[in-house]
């Protein structure tokens, strides 16, 4: 790997930093599904997006997508982006006037797209496996989509639902989608019938779970304005300030900026209630929040069932681990089709910081056990000290979690650093109001 930071804790034991403010990235959940939404209608792009230096590049890959589409190209390509890859598999599906293929990079030919495929095919998509079977790169056919029920099997990603929904502004016929499997992160596909509910588009849930849509008559393009900006900040990367909060002395305070409550972003509704348990309050203000650890965590164990909030597991793992609070986790099988295997990179770089965590087929947990530093590795005692080197898997949340650790080990060395460009651009420059961040 070319690069690395090395991370390092100055803080005086006991001592309380000043309060300070962190500016999160904007919801990227809710910016993606606003963009997609916008190109369906056939509204113009915001032409101001790309000069924001705080904007994930999974929104900037989402954004190429949509204009590589609407330029002609016949490769569209949205690189490391998970939520673009199945967002623009729906999308082309019922966009395309040519044959296009669709591809990403890095782990995007690793993580399933089969379940939305199959869904797809039964509404009249034409889309082909051009390697392995179940997984991108596609080929995609121009077709006509038909309405009708399609049954969706979405336990390993809402976004799988979140895709289909998107479509209502095209949708000529009545569609029902019915879920063979429950699904995870279920608020994510909650926020997508919220936006589109603003926008006119009303998915309703049936008592059996299904999904019903009935086509409105559709707005003439040329009568619909440029979409706005979201100016709310991400939630998902909330939980980095919450996890460091916690890892801070008593008395510690963090101000975020444009963190809005209520929110349609569905990990509003768990941080709070998950860090309370590790003595940090959230104090709801008039388009910010702020953070204040008040206590020390008040028991020593810890447990939930995360499938609606796998996104905040990596930061609730290294505040418990970091809190010495034994855990267990469970409804997060999921989590392993990520940007990583992430209940396996958890593992394994906790590890390196003589940490054992076990991992199960649908659960992590700890028992507060410590490996010796012999135990841990041959290396003899008597060599010069190094730090921990974290190897993040090309995981931004992965990094972004495990940096936190260097206030418990005091020194950490963290792999591919830039990883975090995916949804959180200025992590390391926020950190570095707290710890010493440098680039080796």
């Amino acid at each position: 790997m070319s690069s690395s930071l090395l991370i390092t804790s100055t803080l005086a034991s006991g001592e309380a930093p000043q309060p300070f403010t962190w500016h999160l990235p904007p919801s990227k959940s809710l910016l993606a599904r606003q963009l997609v939404l916008a190109s369906l209608e056939g509204r113009p792009l915001p032409n101001n997006l790309d000069s924001r230096e705080d904007l994930p590049e999974d929104i900037h890959a989402l954004l190429s997508a949509l204009r590589s589409e609407a330029e002609g190209a016949s490769i569209i390509s949205v690189g490391e982006s998970g939520t673009a890859m199945r967002f623009m598999t729906a999308y082309l599906s019922a966009k395309a006037t040519r044959s296009l293929r669709l591809e990403g990079t890095a782990r995007q030919h690793e993580r399933p797209i089969a379940p939305l495929v199959e869904a797809m095919r039964q509404l009249g998509a034409k889309i082909h496996y051009l390697e392995r079977m179940g997984y991108p790169p596609l080929s995609i056919e121009p077709a006509v989509l038909r309405g009708g029920r399609v049954t969706l099997d979405a336990s390993h990603s809402s976004q799988y639902l979140s895709a289909l929904l998107l479509l209502a502004p095209i949708l000529q016929e009545r569609v029902e989608i019915s879920l063979t499997h429950p699904l995870v992160s279920a608020p994510y596909a909650l926020m997508t019938q919220a936006v589109l509910q603003g926008a006119g588009y009303p998915w309703d849930t049936q008592e059996d779970g299904a999904f019903t849509y009935d086509p409105v008559d559709r707005i003439e393009a040329k009568q619909l304005p440029q979409l706005p900006l979201v100016e709310e900040a991400d939630w998902s990367a909330a939980s980095y300030a919450y996890a460091l909060i916690s890892l801070l002395p008593i008395g510690t305070e963090c101000h975020l900026p444009r963190l809005i409550v209520p929110s349609a972003q569905g990990d509003s509704l768990y941080l709070p209630s998950l860090f309370e348990a590790l003595g940090v309050t959230t104090e709801v203000g008039d388009g910010f929040v702020r953070l204040r650890k008040v206590c020390l965590p008040q028991k020593k164990s810890f447990r939930a069932h995360l499938s609606s909030c796998p996104d905040l597991v990596p930061a609730l793992v290294t505040a418990l681990v970091g809190n010495d609070v034994a855990f267990r986790i469970e409804g997060i099988g999921h989590l392993r089709i990520k940007e990583s295997d992430r209940l396996g990179a958890l593992a394994s770089e906790f590890l390196k910081l003589h940490i054992p965590l076990c991992v199960e087929s649908d659960a992590l947990s700890w028992d507060r056990q410590q490996l010796t530093a012999s135990t841990a590795s041959p290396i003899s005692s008597s060599r010069p000290f190094h730090p921990p080197q974290i190897d993040p898997h090309q995981d931004h949340r992965i990094a972004m979690a495990l940096a936190l650790m260097a206030v418990r080990v005091k020194q950490l060395c963290i792999y591919n650093p830039s990883c975090i460009k995916k949804s959180f651009p200025s992590y390391w420059e926020q950190l570095g109001e707290i710890l010493h961040v440098q680039m080796q």
